[in-house]
């Protein structure tokens, strides 16, 4: 199993559109709104790092409102 931690930085107003739309994905675990570098921090889980990334690529990033993210894979 493959976890990581998803930093997401979104358009201002879209922050709750956004996480209920990860949540919606069922590799995200879980999706947080917070304060700091991030709007939303999410976990992700796929069978491989391969699977993260393509989850990453072809949907998640492509969510609106979306303006960044940065991908924190879990090593042990």
């Amino acid at each position: 199993m493959a976890r990581a931690y998803l930093k997401v930085i979104v358009e201002m107003g879209k922050e709750r559109s956004v996480r209920d739309a990860l949540l919606k994905f069922d590799q995200v675990k879980g999706a947080d709104l917070t304060t700091g570098s991030q709007d939303i921090l999410a976990c992700i889980e796929a069978d491989s790092y391969e699977d993260i990334l393509q989850v990453m690529v072809d949907r998640l990033r492509a969510l609106k409102g979306v303006k960044g993210t940065t991908t924190d894979l879990v090593l042990e």
